[in-house]
């Protein structure tokens, strides 16, 4: 055999008992070994990583994230994290005097900081009186506005004053400062480093993706890409059964050139059934906790998401539907019951489905595509969240374990910006349910804790077959694209309450080393 492009030697190969050692040829896997099974394909020209005794596993996929979003966000106000009204003022005042641009912009502010699970106009006015300023909630479905922002679009205050759900939230994107294509080129460079650093090797964007394929042939043309990237095109209601042929159609035009792509994906269509918990936007089978009849809301006539549905799959589009409440997860999975199972169609999110419905994704073969942190145990989960469920819904939350045991494919992802890039605090929150901090003791909800091999395989192989791409990445195997993630310690070998604290020491993708700590 001809000498390796690289080799990554001394650690313990994850998935492979007694391999020590991997080889890569250009952008694939050509052997995987002990030690003395790949130092004889070191040639002068080979790179050598050490790995000094601990994981080299197959890089993560991130199998629902915002990527173009979270990247524009690393120059706003970070608010995430912030767990009192005081420290949300702190920053904003803060900020304020140090960043003077025409606009205020910020993101992540938790629904559990403020009195009541919201802020208000008035709050907002007082720490910025002098420009427009715009602040999007930690879950991107709500965002808080002041009086001037309001007077810059020409809208006036509603029924909740500096509030904007759902729609009006992206209705007033439009009147958003806009980017421009190298600042948005720019802010995604950025967070590939961040992916790079975090072992991320493929990321499968969750919606507009059409908008950005020409923003990713760029980067790649410029030989910037150091991630694979999937893009969902989104599937919006109210359109009608003939224009939305159209549409696909047209989708289908610009899928073409990158149908065999390993770099630059498509073939995926987002939907959204509902909102969130938080603002009691998601869709419920029964009225949130405290209300006679507030069920959530839905963008989509009875019956219309089922019949986009059928007509996308039809013509061979996998499709995945954003479904947190009861009832919009019984409707996606309604929807994915007359279609081929052979699209592994998916569901994103599922917070808190029906008992019910839990045993019908191993049914249909519906993948259920979930981000852990999303239930890390945090003031947010048992404040706002729990509370607006009540008890008896509340205790069906996140249930990973109980979906896999009854024959459903697990996904994961981080669902970035609405929490950070981690998969191992992703990994700690999957087998562990407790906060980054141990709390709860023994865990919420226990019975829903993965094993770490369930776990990483969720975040690895899992997600390769979420895409239909199982036989090109997710493993470490001869033959196999080279996307690799070296870690600073074995893994497996690692204490449950340590494996949040897990670095990455390199990572490739590619055959190409594009992070090295």
């Amino acid at each position: 055999m001809q000498p390796a492009r690289l080799a990554i030697v001394g650690g313990a190969v994850w998935g492979a008992p007694r391999a020590t050692a991997v080889a890569i040829d250009g952008e694939f896997i050509s052997a995987v070994g002990t030690d003395a099974d790949i130092r004889p394909l070191i040639g002068p020209g080979t790179r050598v990583v050490e790995a000094r005794g601990g994981t080299i596993l197959g890089a993560f996929n991130d199998a629902h994230i915002h990527f173009l979003m979270g990247s524009r966000g690393l120059s706003y106000l970070d608010l995430f994290g912030a767990e009192t009204q005081d420290e949300v003022e702190r920053r904003i005042r803060d900020y304020n005097v140090m960043n003077r641009g025409p606009w205020l912009l910020a993101r992540g502010w938790l629904y559990a900081a403020f009195p009541g699970g919201m802020p208000s106009i008035g709050m907002l006015d007082r720490l910025v009186p002098d420009r427009p300023a715009y602040l999007e909630s930690y879950d991107t479905h709500t965002a808080w506005v002041n009086s001037r922002a309001l007077a810059a679009a020409g809208i006036r205050p509603g029924a909740e004053p500096g509030i904007l759900k759902e729609k009006d939230m992206d209705d007033f994107e439009a009147h958003l400062p806009q980017p421009t294509t190298e600042e948005d080129l720019e802010a995604m460079r950025a967070g590939m480093k961040i992916a790079a650093q975090s072992g991320i090797g493929s990321v499968q964007e969750a919606s507009r993706g059409l908008k950005q394929l020409s923003q990713y042939e760029t980067l790649r043309e410029r030989g910037e890409l150091t991630m694979r990237v999937r893009l969902a095109f989104d599937m919006l209601p109210g359109i009608g059964l003939d224009a939305w042929a159209r549409r696909l159609e047209s989708y289908e035009e610009a899928a073409r050139p990158h149908k065999n792509d390993h770099w630059i994906g498509t073939g995926i269509l987002k939907a959204f059934a509902d909102g969130v918990v938080e603002s009691r936007t998601a869709l419920l089978l029964e009225p949130y906790a405290g209300t006679p009849n507030d069920r959530g809301t839905s963008a989509w006539e009875p019956g219309e998401l089922a019949q986009a549905v059928k007509a996308a799959s039809a013509r061979g589009w996998q499709v995945e539907i954003h479904a947190i409440g009861d009832r919009a997860i019984r409707d996606a999975l309604d929807a994915f019951a007359d279609c081929d199972s052979r699209r592994r169609h998916r569901i994103e999110h599922i917070e808190a489905p029906a008992a019910a419905d839990i045993g019908r994704f191993g049914q249909l073969g519906v993948i259920a595509s979930m981000q852990p942190q999303h239930a890390e145990p945090v003031r947010n989960l048992r404040e706002i969240w729990a509370p607006n469920l009540g008890p008896e819904r509340a205790a069906r939350g996140w249930p990973w374990a109980s979906i896999a045991r009854t024959g459903g494919r697990l996904a994961f992802g981080s669902d970035w910006p609405v929490v950070p890039i981690d998969p191992f605090l992703s990994l700690h929150v999957a087998t562990n349910r407790q906060t980054r901090h141990g709390e709860p003791p023994g865990g919420w909800l226990p019975q829903e804790r993965l094993s770490l091999a369930e776990a990483v395989e969720a975040w690895t192989s899992g997600s390769a077959y979420a895409e239909l791409a199982e036989q090109i990445k997710g493993r470490l195997q001869p033959g196999m694209l080279a996307d690799i993630a070296v870690l600073d310690r074995d893994l497996a070998n690692t204490a449950p309450e340590e494996i949040a604290q897990t670095k990455v020491e390199a990572t490739v993708v590619g055959g190409r080393l594009v992070f090295e700590r």
